[in-house]
């Protein structure tokens, strides 16, 4: 009987050493945030532009010099993404942006005349392909159609406006940038696009006709807020 005791002790003290000497299992870690690009988004962006204008005779072709303005901008972008094929996206995207864009010149031919070129909008529709670096860095590419509110008009020497011409200019635009995403409904980008804008001629007088070709540029910083994604994502491979 006391043998049976003394073995039964014996025992469950072995038991309770082994238990304690065994290694506490750590909780499972928290499940990573999933970075799905599949949906749509809303965000606001600001920047810098610039509009360039090449001024030449339309009858003699003669050179009357380059007028280039430059300012900041800002304004908004909405659009839709969808990812396929493990790494790639693909979207479409509409923006628009207010600017403040002004700059006199002289002309060359006939400093008489002095020019003045502003700008105060700027739109584009565009079409973007990207490829995901990482879960969260997205690199693409863009292109797709812009337009830009451009005002010229022309002042001689006594102070009158002797002609304007005012309205959207339009052309295809290109741009590369790159998205990372901060959080699962958060993304950053940064982007520059170049809208070739078509080819005016400017009747200003009767004296004063020219050829006109302008281009411009933009360099963009935004943020979106993303939604409506897939509960489903893309197993991307990296």
């Amino acid at each position: 009987m006391m043998r049976g005791i003394i073995a039964l002790a014996v025992s469950a003290f072995t038991t309770s050493a082994i238990a304690a000497d065994m290694p506490v299992k750590a909780p499972p870690p928290a499940p990573a945030p999933v970075y799905l690009w599949t949906g749509c988004y809303v965000g606001v962006n600001i920047g810098w532009a610039q509009v360039s204008a090449h001024f030449t005779d339309r009858f003699d072709g003669d050179d009357d010099g380059r007028l280039s303005s430059s300012g900041f901008v800002g304004g908004g972008q909405i659009g839709c993404d969808y990812q396929f094929a493990q790494n790639w996206v693909f979207g479409i995207q509409g923006m628009f942006d207010g600017a403040d864009i002004s700059r006199n010149r002289l002309s060359i031919l006939d400093p008489f005349f002095t020019f003045h070129s502003r700008v105060n909008s700027f739109g584009t529709i565009t079409a973007r392909l990207g490829y995901l670096v990482t879960p969260q860095f997205l690199f693409y590419a863009k292109g797709g159609w812009g337009t830009v509110h451009h005002r010229i008009s022309v002042v001689d020497g006594d102070g009158f406006l002797r002609g304007s011409v005012s309205g959207n200019s339009s052309g295809g635009d290109v741009g590369v940038g790159f998205e990372y995403m901060l959080a699962p409904n958060w993304t950053f980008f940064v982007e520059y696009d170049h809208i070739f804008l078509n080819n005016r001629t400017f009747v200003f007088a009767d004296e004063f006709t020219d050829n006109v070709r302008r281009d411009f540029d933009k360099v963009l910083f935004g943020i979106n807020w993303r939604f409506g994604g897939s509960s489903a994502p893309v197993a991307a491979r990296y």
